[in-house]
């Protein structure tokens, strides 16, 4: 015993060793552990489902083909190791240990416990900081903007013709000029603009001239709308649908963000806004240059273009020279050589009259033929189309002569009917239905001949090729041509905005309408017996006459985009003929009609808003290609439609339809899959099919596919993205049935160019199956979370993959190896992949690298070796890939061209742990097309080249974008003696590198404090961004900054030890203004933030210049004292200034300084220091914030050069007691004047939360801001005057804020919120413009104010929009009279016009106010204390609330002597739509007239157009209505009554004369919409029989105490549309059967937590022999949501319920609910049930 009693002692002595302080922490590690761990369970959980949300986010973008923030994915990967089975297991062990006990069990182990129960608090706050993390996160990805070479990507090779160079010279200067900022080229259709432009803009985007360019074609009829998008997503901006002003906004903000970028507008025809379109003006960015191409020099003109430069034809020698190289060696024939010359002369220097002739003429190979086109040259058309000349259109239409006339030069005409950027397959669509292919049976072979017509076209010249696959374009020349030939020949009319002429419409054969205003056209029938393909590209709504289509019985082709139909005409359905219908974008409800078009072939339904295909469709036994993508409201497809389509060839269901019903459904509402096995000439299918299930067994008529999209599982089209590889094979998997059992999907595997797995329990089943015969077509390869999974090929299969483009690997926990060797492998066999672009490795945790099983390279750790060769790759990803110790092992076996590192343009790095280093000294010359690598999150990583690097002068010369981040062990780039140089590296970006610094030198033992050393050059530097680098002091040395010359924005932010950016003196050179030396001469963004030890930027003793910084922002940088130092002068200066005379920033525009501690001063004001060379001429935007140490921002001396300000923001700086310095005095020209004009461009004006601020200047001459628009005075305590009289008095009596001197001739809203001292606003002598814009005014928490507007003032605000006056408490009225002037008795208003003053009442108006705010005003008794009228005509909200000195509110003139808040008449609220009163104690009437009789007539009359009444909030003493309510309730125009935050426990009336109740309904029966939200005390609506029988609406929220039922079962809602119940957690029963009855109206009812309910319609005791159906004719949408004890919706079993019109019903988390009801429920039109 005294043992144990000793053990037990040791123990507790141990014990106490753990609760060292604080105690009750310790103390917790060792009797609280199993709470912890079961804390760091619980997180754990919810950070795999926060990871699960973030992984759909990511996968999202993924599928839209943005980029992923790296910081994103950095968090997924650290997620991924704290969720992972090791650490799950390791948890495990974790707590089995700390329970164990020790001592033969007597007692625990404090040790181990302490421990473990520590590390699991630890992991608990590690991953909560992760939780938090994901909480920042706003966006997962960004859209990346389009690569320049496909934005400007010339037509064809540019041809530098003599003729052209000084044109193209002149552009080109232009470009480089920064003084030019639009430029024009102007010639006529088909010279060659668009070419020469594209061409320039490619070589200024080469030399770097520009880092962002964006072209887009405006064409002859542009689209705002359309151009906008298009800019937007070749910027990498995702646009929503915003009006055209909003995006235009948007446009210019992204656009600013460039610093240089170049917008080219190609084929502009009618002048256009420019800044409406979302391009900022030279004003707001003088670094964004335009560059526009025209037919007509008057139109550059008109849009400001200068120089406009002029492109002429081609010479006679040029234009022979270009015509042979298309014509080839024919020309050069002895024979043929003069007429082709002759021919050559004949297309008019017209580059595309000389390309197309030369094309179509090139197989023409007899001299007959080339004579014959030569006679037909000669012979023009006399045509001048559209500024072509004559020759022009005559050397096209000979082009398109030479065409096959039966199909070739039909189908050209049907491209130039089509638009710019347009589709294959909308081609084929159109072909089809006007019967342009022949000799064809099937779509996919009519697709090839279309295919093939196209390519010949493009061949021939006549169409362009397009940037996206299976697509082309058209020159405008060619196009105009073209539909000039097809309106003269075929009677073809093309109209763009214009309204069509009827007679012509009828002699047509084709009609396309886009942008025109045609509601009148089809509001009547329209007869066009001719007309073979009518098309309408309409936005909005379209009402169209029913026999419309009657006058149309030759119609083959039916074409309507992005219309609403409220309806189909019945007309439709005659159309007998027609063979293709493109209903496309378009609002169809019921399309039953197009079952009578029994000729269909084609029906284009994409992306349409229906949600029934219904039964009909079935009738189109023609039809072949059905197309229903992107239909995302399609829910239903009527049972046995599908199979009945017996011709059916192609249907289309991506992103659309996919609620199959299982095989052998009962009764099935909607089809089957089964349905497909009967459509035997099904070839193309694109459909997700949820559940495995679904199949059938024969399933074996999916494997006959040959075009395809087919996903098995899963959520629909899940992760998919085919941007960057489209092909026409795809299959996504993702099911745990084994694949065996489904034979279709061996059969398609054989065929699958597109294979994306995700999710399987054994992909080895599909990649390693004998009977799949090769995979020899599969392009692309991506396998998901398939974590059974431990190798993915057999050694054969893999070497069959010859056309792999693209493999991706995501979160496959147990994978190792990709290929198992199932053959014998020679030591000199190789693996190739020689088509293989993109190879992406993400969250492998095992996988080593290793292609091969472990059993033959088990050494191997690294990627590629001599094995395997990858010659053609391009982008390689490696994310959390933990096993890898190496990604390339190289030696004299394995060449560097085998693993594609001359093709390598992107490596990505993240999260591998293991690798210390990227490459290798040796292999790193061969890198010669890598443009971007990123590498971050790697703990182990020491440097990017491992080895000494030798005489290389240039690495990775094309290296665009370096990103190095969150590498704690990571200490150098490269390591070596000779200078280094990045060519083209622009964007340099280094984030949580505490160690790292570019270059070090062999010997070199310690770290440099520098991060880029003299040793490296960046020549074509533009970014830097240096981020928590925590051990760094400096950025660069002072000998290297002149050599970052292209260097435009430099970002450093917390770095602990940062002391400058610049470490040294500064040499001097005679390059800037006065000598002074030019440092980083293109840098225009500049921040500094948190700082610590920040003390200066650089040090100098010549004068320094930043000749174009326009951007400077230093925040948190609490030692900075100074900008430079200036290194002749003692360390110790005072006072501190920010800038003093050694630094010169011209150019500089905005200014932020938040938290510079160390600073007094900002600017050195001297004879030597000329703000001129600062750059405060230039400055617009200035803000200061947080700078305790600063007591004014300016000094009087140099406000007057800031001439350009546009706003200004001082706040939360302590010791500011002034914003100016100095007393300001007038020159002698401000004298003449009138006035000091101070700030003329100040837009904006901000003080706030300064505490000793008691002036804005000091001055004895009027002072005026001539822009100052925007005013806010906030936290301001001691401020009580703007200006004071001279530097001495601080002390104005009275304390009046703007006084005569201050003048504020725009100034358009005024907020002044916790201004202490203030007494007065406006004296009465103000200057007569002065405040005569004024909108809006609010004042807020001023408790000294008296009053606010004098009568002198009246006559100025004709213009206030908005009066807001809030917790004042000393303000007693809102008028008050003007003091007489001194020497004088006069009264001020007297001053006033006679508009404004009657003999008996003074009478007045606010012309344009909207919105009277008073709420807080103790001491208010009314608007003015005499006898007045004032007229409110535009007002529309008045609030009134805790003003409790008022005891009427309304009351006229001729029956009341007492003073009420408003006199009023019939024209004194002619508009006033809502009144929200609050408690107003002290209020005894809302109106007074002596008459008791008429009083409500009164209110009726004088409150006209009253609709809304508010109520919020009354106090708990107020249980019922006061009586003043009673009339105001009454009005007859009241339609809306909402009640919040009050006491009120009945809505009754209290009498004013017998203290007798009167209920609320006898005056409100014109009420329609009733809103109850938190009345904690409501204990009913209203008593039996009565109701508000005109109700529409009814939305009550937080009622607690509403008991049992909503309303007697009397009360009737038979209006009742709308009915909302929420947190009324009193009601068990809604209604009852009588009322439920009654609600024959109601369209949405809506019922959520509400805890106690328990059913929504109750049966009453006395209804035996009122059995029978209860229906709810209009409800369309049914919501009961959280809802505990709800167990049904009806528990009678006596009443059957029918919901005719329902289509949505949701019922969730709704626990006890087992069926709806307990009678019988009928839903015909029930689509969408979530439960």
């Amino acid at each position: 015993m005294d043992v144990l009693v000793s053990i037990v002692g040791s123990l507790a002595s141990k014990a106490a060793e753990y609760t060292v302080d604080p105690p009750a922490r310790q103390l917790g590690y060792l009797f609280n552990h199993k709470s912890k761990f079961q804390n760091l369970r619980s997180k754990v959980q919810d950070l795999k489902d926060a990871k699960e949300r973030m992984q759909q986010s990511v996968e999202a973008a993924n599928r839209n083909g943005e980029e992923i923030f790296d910081d994103v994915k950095r968090w997924l990967a650290e997620v991924n190791e704290k969720i992972s089975e090791q650490s799950a297991t390791q948890l495990q062990e974790d707590e089995e240990k700390a329970t164990k006990r020790c001592f033969a069990g007597f007692c625990p182990d404090f040790n181990s416990r302490y421990r473990l129960s520590k590390k699991a608090d630890k992991e608990a706050d590690a991953v909560t900081q992760l939780l938090i993390k994901k909480d920042s996160f706003n966006t997962v990805s960004y859209l990346t903007a389009v690569e320049v070479t496909d934005i400007i990507k010339p037509v064809k090779v540019y041809e530098a013709f003599g003729s052209r160079t000084g044109a193209f010279d002149c552009v080109m200067a232009a470009l480089e000029d920064d003084t030019v900022s639009i430029i024009g080229v102007y010639g006529m259709g088909g010279v060659g603009k668009t070419t020469l432009v594209k061409e320039a803009a490619k070589q200024a985007k080469e030399k770097q001239l520009f880092n962002e360019v964006v072209s887009v074609a405006i064409n002859q009829t542009p689209n705002i709308v359309n151009i906008q998008k298009e800019i937007a997503e070749k910027l990498g901006l995702t646009t929503s649908n915003e009006n055209i002003e909003v995006r235009a906004a948007r446009l210019r903000e992204r656009l600013k963000k460039e610093e240089r970028v170049l917008v080219v507008l190609d084929d502009i025809w009618v002048s256009m806004d420019l800044r409406a379109l979302g391009i900022p003006s030279v004003d707001e960015h003088k670094a964004c240059k335009i560059l526009m191409t025209s037919r007509m020099l008057d139109v550059l003109k008109s849009m400001d273009s200068h120089p406009n430069i002029s492109i002429e034809t081609l010479k006679e020698d040029e234009a022979w020279t270009l015509f042979k190289k298309m014509a080839g060696h024919i020309v050069e024939r002895s024979d043929i050589q003069s007429t082709a010359v002759e021919v050559a002369k004949r297309c008019a220097g017209l580059p595309i009259a000389i390309t197309t002739i030369a094309k179509a003429l090139k197989p023409k190979e007899n001299l007959f033929e080339w004579r014959d086109a030569l006679r037909q040259l000669s012979k023009p058309s006399g045509r001048n189309f559209k500024g072509i000349p004559a020759d022009a259109y005559s050397a096209i239409e000979l082009s398109y002569k030479f065409l096959d006339a039966e199909e070739l030069g039909p189908i050209f005409l049907l491209c130039s009917m089509m638009g710019h950027n347009a589709n294959v397959e909308d081609l084929l669509r159109y072909a089809i239905g006007l019967s342009f292919i022949h000799d064809v049976n099937t779509i996919e072979e009519s697709r090839d001949r279309v295919l093939t017509s196209v390519n010949n076209l493009k061949a021939s010249c006549l169409l362009l090729e397009d940037s996206r696959p299976n697509s082309f374009g058209m020159h405008d020349v060619v196009r105009d041509v073209a539909q000039s030939i097809a309106s003269r020949d075929l009677h073809w009319l093309a109209l763009f905005k214009d309204m069509p002429d009827e007679e012509k419409m009828k002699e047509s054969q084709l009609i396309r309408i886009q942008n025109a205003n045609v509601s009148e056209l089809l509001n009547h029938d329209l007869d066009c017996p001719n007309l073979n393909y009518f098309s309408i590209g309409l936005k909005g709504s379209l009402e169209i006459s029913n026999n419309f289509f009657k006058g149309m019985e030759r119609l083959k082709v039916l074409e309507f985009t992005e219309t609403h139909f409220t309806s189909l005409p019945f007309s439709i359905g005659s159309l007998k003929t027609l063979r293709t219908l493109r209903l496309m974008h378009c609002g169809l409800k019921d399309i039953a009609i197009l079952g009578e078009l029994e000729n269909l072939e084609i029906l284009d339904l994409r992306r349409s808003r229906m949600e029934i295909l219904p039964k009909e469709i079935g009738q189109l036994t023609k039809l072949k290609l059905l197309d229903l993508s992107h239909c995302y409201n399609l829910q239903v497809i009527s049972p046995n439609v599908l199979s009945k389509l017996s011709r059916l060839e192609e249907l289309y269901l991506f992103c659309s339809f996919d609620r199959w019903e299982a095989v052998g459904t009962e009764n099935p509402s909607n089809a089957s899959i089964v349905e497909l096995q009967h459509l035997s000439h099904l070839t193309t299918l694109e459909v997700h099919i949820p559940h495995v299930k679904d199949l059938p067994k024969d399933n074996l008529f999916l494997g006959k596919m040959e075009r395809y999209k087919i996903s098995i599982g899963g959520d629909p089209w899940h992760w998919y993205n085919d941007r960057r590889l489209e092909t026409s094979r795809m299959l996504k998997l993702k099911m745990n049935t084994s694949i065996h059992l489904i034979d279709a999907i061996k059969l398609l595997l054989r065929k699958t160019q597109s294979l994306y797995l995700e999710g399987l329990e054994d992909v080895g089943e599909i990649l390693y199956d004998p009977y799949v015969e090769s995979f020899g077509q599969l392009r692309s390869i991506k396998v998901k979370n398939c974590n059974m999974v431990k190798n993915l090929f057999s050694s054969s299969i893999a070497r069959r993959l010859c056309q792999l483009e693209e493999f991706e690997i995501f979160n496959c926990e147990n994978i190792t190896t990709l290929i198992v060797e199932n053959e014998e492998i020679g030591e000199n066999d190789i693996l190739e992949f020689n088509k293989l672009r993109i190879l992406e490795y993400s969250q492998l945790k095992k996988f080593n690298g290793s292609w091969y099983s472990e059993n033959t390279f088990s050494f191997a750790t690294w990627i590629f070796d001599k094995k395997v060769s990858c010659p053609a790759l391009e982008e390689l990803k490696l994310y959390s890939v933990s096993g890898i110790e190496k990604i390339w092992h190289i030696d004299d076996q394995l060449p560097i061209q085998s693993f594609g590192g001359k093709c390598l343009t992107r490596l990505e790095v993240n999260n591998c742990h293991k690798l210390k280093h990227v490459f290798t000294s040796s292999m790193v010359k061969n890198f010669v097309q890598l443009r971007i690598l990123t590498v971050s999150a790697c703990d182990e990583m020491q440097e990017i080249i491992q080895g000494i690097l030798g005489g290389e002068e240039c690495v990775f010369p094309k290296l665009d974008s370096l990103k190095l981040e969150n590498l704690s062990k990571l200490e150098r780039f490269y390591c070596g003696i000779n200078p280094i140089e990045f060519p083209s590296l622009r964007d340099l970006r280094i984030s949580k590198c505490p160690t790292f610094t570019f270059h070090i030198r062999k010997s070199r033992v310690t770290l440099p404090h520098y991060l880029i050393s003299e040793k490296v050059s960046c020549p074509a530097l533009e970014v830097l961004t240096v981020r928590e680098c925590h051990k760094l002091k400096y950025v660069f040395t002072s000998s290297m900054v002149k050599n970052f010359v292209q260097l435009k924005t430099l970002e450093v932010s917390k770095c602990d030890e940062m002391e400058g950016v610049i470490q040294g003196i500064l040499a001097a050179t005679e390059e800037g203004i006065s000598g002074s030396t030019r440092v980083f001469p293109e840098l225009d963004y500049l921040e500094l933030d948190d700082l610590p030890k920040m003390k200066r930027f650089c040090c100098v003793i010549n004068p320094i210049q930043f000749p174009s910084l326009r951007h400077l922002k230093i925040r948190q940088c609490h030692d900075l004292n100074a900008f430079s130092f200036d290194a002749e002068k003692s360390r110790v200066e005072l006072p501190h200034y920010l800038f003093n005379e050694k630094v010169s920033c011209p150019a500089l525009e905005e200014l932020h300084l938040d938290s510079v501690g160390g600073i007094e001063i900002i600017w050195h004001m001297d004879d030597q220091f000329p703000l001129m060379s600062f750059g405060v001429p230039s400055l617009t935007h200035l803000e200061v914030k947080r700078c305790q140490k600063l007591k004014y921002a300016f000094t009087s001396s140099m406000v007057r050069c800031f001439v350009h300000l546009k706003a200004f923001e001082v706040s939360n700086c302590d010791e500011m007691e002034g914003v100016m310095e100095g007393i300001l005095v007038a020159t002698e020209e401000e004298r003449i004047s009138g006035s000091i004009r101070m700030f003329p461009k100040l837009h904006s004006m901000e003080l706030k939360w300064l505490p000793k601020l008691n002036r804005f200047c000091c001055g004895i001459n009027p002072i005026e801001f001539p822009s100052l628009r925007y005013l806010i005075l906030r936290d301001c305590p001691d401020l009580n005057t703007f200006c004071v009289g001279n530097g001495k008095s601080k002390v104005v009596q009275p304390h009046c804020l703007f006084n005569e001197k201050m003048i504020f001739p725009v100034l358009e809203e005024l907020e002044i919120l916790k201004v202490n001292n203030l007494e007065m606003l406006w004296l009465d002598l103000l200057v007569e413009y002065s405040f005569s814009r004024l909108t809006s005014i609010s004042l807020e928490d001023c408790p000294k104010l008296l009053n606010v507007f004098p009568w002198s003032m009246l006559t100025r605000l004709q213009r206030l929009n908005r009066i807001r006056i809030w917790n004042c408490e000393s303000v007693e009225e809102i008028i008050f009279e003007s003091r007489p002037k001194e020497g004088g008795s006069r009264s001020a208003t007297s001053s006033l016009s006679p508009l404004f003053v009657r003999p008996d009442v003074i009478t007045f108006e606010f012309p344009s106010l909207t919105s009277l705010n008073l709420e807080d005003l103790p001491k208010l008794k009314s608007i003015y204390h005499k006898m007045h009228t004032i007229s409110w005509p535009s007002l529309k909200e008045m609030v009134v609330k805790r003003c409790h000195k008022v005891e009427t509110m309304f009351a006229s003139h001729e029956t009341c002597s007492q003073q009420p808040l408003f006199w009023v008449n019939e024209s004194t609220f002619p508009n006033l739509h809502q009144l929200t009163l609050g408690w107003n104690a002290g209020i005894k009437e809302i109106i007074w007239h002596g008459k008791e009789q008429q009083q409500q007539q009164i209110v009726s009359h004088y409150l006209c157009n009253l609709k809304v009444v508010i109520l919020e909030p009354y106090p708990g003493q107020v249980s019922i209505f006061p009586s003043y309510l009673f009339r105001l309730l009454s009005l007859p125009s009241l339609q809306t009554l909402d009640i919040s935050c009050s006491s009120f426990k009945e809505l009754m009336f209290q009498s004013e004369k017998s203290g007798e109740e009167k209920p609320a309904l006898l005056l409100h029966s014109k009420i329609t919409e009733l809103r109850l939200d938190l009345l904690p005390e409501l204990m009913h609506l209203w008593t039996e029989k009565e109701g508000f029988p005109n109700l529409r609406t009814l939305h009550m929220r937080f009622c607690p105490k509403l008991k049992f039922h909503l309303v007697p079962s009397s009360v009737s809602f038979r209006n009742l549309v709308t009915l909302k119940i929420e947190f009324c957690h009193g009601i068990i029963s809604l209604i009852t059967h009588s009322t439920a009855k009654t609600l024959v109206q109601l369209k949405e009812m809506s019922i959520r937590s509400c805890n106690k309910i328990e059913e929504i319609i109750q049966a009453e005791d006395d209804d035996d022999d009122d059995d029978g159906e209860i229906i709810f004719p209009q409800l369309n949408s049914l919501e009961l949501v959280c809802l505990p004890k709800l167990q049904s919706f009806c528990s009678s079993e006596k009443y059957t319920f029918g919901f005719p019109s329902l289509q949505i019903l949701d019922v969730a988390i709704c626990p006890k609910m087992k069926r709806f009801s307990q009678g019988d429920s009928n839903t015909p039109m029930l689509h969408k049930a979530e439960l």
